[in-house]
């Protein structure tokens, strides 16, 4: 096996266990909502959304080897040094509207765009004052993870999951494909979406729209 391959076979896993720590992330969130803990919640939401966006990267290399692109070692170690980035895997999720087939709801979406969610996500997490250019701005107020919102951390939680219920419907509906055939093979089965529609109830009045549109597809894709 030379040395590319055996590259891209780590990185198929990493993508693999990338999605998965994502899902349980999102899970943290929701137990740690309905305890109460509501900063650490919003924290773990912001942090399954950029998993997913980390996975999406490493499928994208693994894909483009896969079918008939022949990247070298240097072109993947620069295409994938924007996993360290917090924005670049916030982006990455966000790109799945507009180079991908998958759906992103419009209120998430915008604070992908707008850089708002690493802003929301140092909120939950650290005690602090705003900053004016590079230095701290003592006539602001303190912030506190404690000022966060309840309603917003519910907000999240729920378009995470609905995000996850949606591409797990579409998938085994055949609307949307994963190019990692183990994560594309879990979210086709119709455990998984049982299992996020018991685990959190709420769902967006959207997302209930579309899942009720992709539900009238009787037949599911064998795979």
């Amino acid at each position: 096996m030379d040395k590319t391959e055996s590259v891209l076979r780590k990185i198929e896993r990493i993508a693999i266990a990338s999605f998965k720590n994502a899902v349980r992330l999102h899970e943290d969130a929701i137990l740690l909502f309905k305890n109460d803990r509501i900063p650490s919640a919003l924290q773990m939401s912001a942090l399954s959304i950029e998993e997913i966006g980390k996975y999406f990267m490493y499928e994208d290399v693994w894909w483009h080897n896969r079918t008939g692109g022949t990247w070298s070692i240097e072109d993947i170690q620069r295409f994938l040094r924007g996993v360290y980035s917090h924005t670049s895997k916030q982006s990455w999720f966000a790109s799945q509207v507009h180079y991908g087939p998958f759906f992103v709801s419009k209120p998430l979406l915008r604070v992908l765009e707008t850089g708002e969610l690493e802003n929301i996500k140092q909120k939950a997490t650290y005690v602090g004052m705003p900053r004016k250019g590079k230095n701290i701005d003592f006539d602001k107020r303190l912030t506190s993870p404690k000022q966060t919102s309840r309603r917003r951390a519910e907000d999240f939680i729920t378009m995470v999951n609905d995000y996850i219920i949606e591409l797990a419907v579409g998938t085994r509906k055949g609307f949307y494909i994963l190019d990692i055939s183990e994560i594309d093979i879990w979210l086709a089965e119709l455990e998984t979406e049982r299992h996020f529609l018991e685990l959190w109830p709420l769902r967006g009045k959207a997302t209930k729209k579309r899942l009720e549109g992709m539900r009238k597809h009787d037949d599911d894709i064998e795979r």
